[in-house]
């Protein structure tokens, strides 16, 4: 096995763990309003901080084995952030069944025009990321109905992309509630890895992140 297979093979394990411990998150908020509570309240704040001490209850038997505080750290980060969503975004009516899928990663397939070639015959290969939180900002911009200012998400993005480890956890929340006031999407669990991984490929990180951006509002309205 090649190294660019080996480690392709690598994200996307990881992937399947870490979709595995947001869709265990959205559903203990969906179902336990005391752990949604908890696990909130550690929004912005680190390992070791009082408001923090609840969660390790909820959290440590779902943190991968033996890893270290900068790992911990970005599992309890998107947990608060998932915590931190709208009441409603947790109706009792969602329940865990194939919707519930789609939105952890398996996107549906459009239905095929007719006389459209069928392409299902040959599969295409894995794909090596989710949906960066950069694309979900240009998502935010070109979203209809009520969108996010060119202006706004692209300061955000750029202030983003500067931080340190520390400071990427500080200023996610702010951004993430400027998603939300708009239809787009957050891919939790590519957050999570690219959380977990910022601590030594944050500009990679970065530059997907800018690139995801400025692809998707390439033809955006400048404001």
């Amino acid at each position: 096995m090649t190294f660019q297979a080996s480690e392709a093979s690598k994200r996307q394990r990881n992937r399947a763990t870490y979709a595995a411990f947001t869709a265990h998150i959205e559903h203990l908020c969906r179902t336990d309003p005391g752990a949604r509570a908890a696990l909130r309240a550690g929004l912005r704040r680190d390992l070791d901080h009082p408001r923090t001490r609840p969660m390790h209850r909820l959290l440590t038997p779902r943190l991968p084995e033996g890893c270290d505080d900068k790992t911990a750290q970005a599992h309890y980060t998107v947990a608060s952030l998932i915590a931190a969503q709208p009441r409603h975004a947790f109706s009792p009516d969602q329940g865990d069944d194939e919707d519930t899928a789609d939105e952890h990663g398996a996107k549906k397939q459009a239905p095929r025009e007719e006389g459209e070639p069928d392409e299902r015959g040959t599969p295409p290969g894995p794909t090596p990321y989710g949906s960066s939180f950069g694309a979900t900002l240009g998502q935010a911009v070109t979203a209809k109905g009520t969108s996010m200012r060119m202006s706004a998400a692209e300061s955000r993005i750029n202030l983003l992309t500067r931080q340190s480890l520390r400071g990427i956890h500080l200023h996610l929340p702010a951004a993430v509630n400027q998603v939300r006031t708009t239809d787009a999407s957050i891919d939790w669990e590519q957050l999570l890895a690219d959380l977990v991984d910022w601590q030594y490929q944050s500009g990679r990180i970065s530059r997907r992140w800018l690139q995801d951006f400025y692809r998707i509002t390439a033809g955006a309205d400048q404001d």
